[in-house]
């Protein structure tokens, strides 16, 4: 009888021990489940997982393990259908950057890298299209003026073939996905960025190795980009910086803001070519280098000014000078400034318009 009873003490114990052993172990498989599907880019399935597993919490995973599981998937999933619903939009662009976040956090989620390599394809093609673009037809006009200062003299005809220029000047998120394609310095290391700079809403994160812009202004021009930065964006998209003359043609009608102060790129009103923000939110790089005498021997058919110069032309943007024209007036920095209120818009001639 003894015996008996202890017989039956040994089967419950090992009963007891048989069923901690399957609650730990099930803890232990759900996030381990948790952590297949996550890997494979599962991110639902892999938060459920991860889920389970918080709440059969028992030791045998860190709470904290688990619990950073699962915030990353939520994180993966919401910018990877993030990510699909911008592609099937055709915003390629906004779906790279979302499914580039992805990647960052799970470099195994073949998938949503094959889908960031078709949205480098995809935009590129967009860039290099005149997509978002204004025709400018040819046609003649007057050119500088007179009345102002020295270097915007003479006042003299010129006559230019018909090209695309930009409605909008280019934006953080447009800049944003150059930089993460190309990086921060071009092959002869002259700096694209200056991401440090006090006008600058791009930031870098050295261990991710990623640029991302602030919170909100992601659709504002980008600021602090140097002539060499705008010039290569220009050419990764198959297009060039607008001479002097382009953008001065192209400049039209367009007038005073009511408040020359930063703001969205499609904001305000458009001039009599449909073009936005040529007299605000700062001045912006053209190819041409700076002469104070360019205009006084000036060619009168699609002049260019492409010396070699210590100093490149920019455009527009607000002054308080008091002869001070947005259309005429000429500004010069060197090409690798970078700290001031300076965008840019491109051009693409009509003959290179396939």
């Amino acid at each position: 009888m003894k015996m008996k009873n202890i017989y039956v003490l040994l089967l419950g114990l090992c009963f007891a021990y048989e069923l901690q052993a399957a609650i730990v172990s099930s803890a232990r498989t759900y996030f381990e489940k948790g952590k297949h599907y996550y890997r494979s880019g599962d991110y639902k399935a892999a938060e459920f997982q991860f889920e389970y597993a918080s709440f059969h919490d028992d030791g045998s995973v860190s709470s904290d393990s688990v619990n950073i599981m699962r915030s990353m998937s939520i994180y993966c999933k919401i910018h990877k259908d993030s990510g699909d619903v911008c592609y099937d939009d055709r915003r390629f662009d906004e779906a790279y950057i979302h499914y580039a976040l992805v990647a960052q956090k799970n470099s195994e989620d073949h998938d949503c890298r094959e889908m960031m390599r078709l949205c480098q394809d995809k935009s590129k093609l967009g860039r290099a299209s005149n997509v978002g673009m204004v025709r400018i037809e040819s046609g003649f006009f007057m050119m500088g003026r007179n009345d102002g200062p020295d270097n915007e003299k003479p006042s003299h005809t010129v006559h230019l073939d018909s090209f695309y220029i930009d409605k909008y000047e280019v934006s953080n998120s447009q800049y944003v996905v150059f930089l993460n394609a190309k990086g921060l310095y071009d092959a002869e290391m002259h700096i694209r960025i200056c991401v440090n700079g006090p006008n600058c809403h791009i930031s870098y994160d050295a261990v991710a190795n990623w640029y991302s812009v602030e919170k909100g202004y992601e659709d504002y021009p980008v600021f602090g980009v140097t002539w060499y930065g705008a010039n290569d964006y220009a050419l990764w998209c198959g297009k060039t910086l607008p001479t002097e003359a382009q953008w001065e043609y192209a400049f039209g009608d367009s007038a005073d803001s009511d408040s020359n102060y930063y703001h969205n790129v499609k904001s305000g009103k458009p001039n009599c070519y449909g073009i936005y923000g040529m007299c605000d939110n700062g001045r912006e790089w053209v190819s041409d280098s700076y002469s104070g005498v360019a205009y006084q021997n000036s060619d009168t058919h699609n002049p260019e000014h492409h010396e070699v110069r210590e100093y490149k032309t920019v455009r527009g943007g607000a002054s308080l000078d008091d002869d001070y024209h947005p259309k005429t007036f000429r500004d010069y920095e060197r090409p690798e400034f970078g700290r001031g209120s300076i965008g840019f818009r491109c051009v693409k001639n009509i003959a290179s318009v396939k």
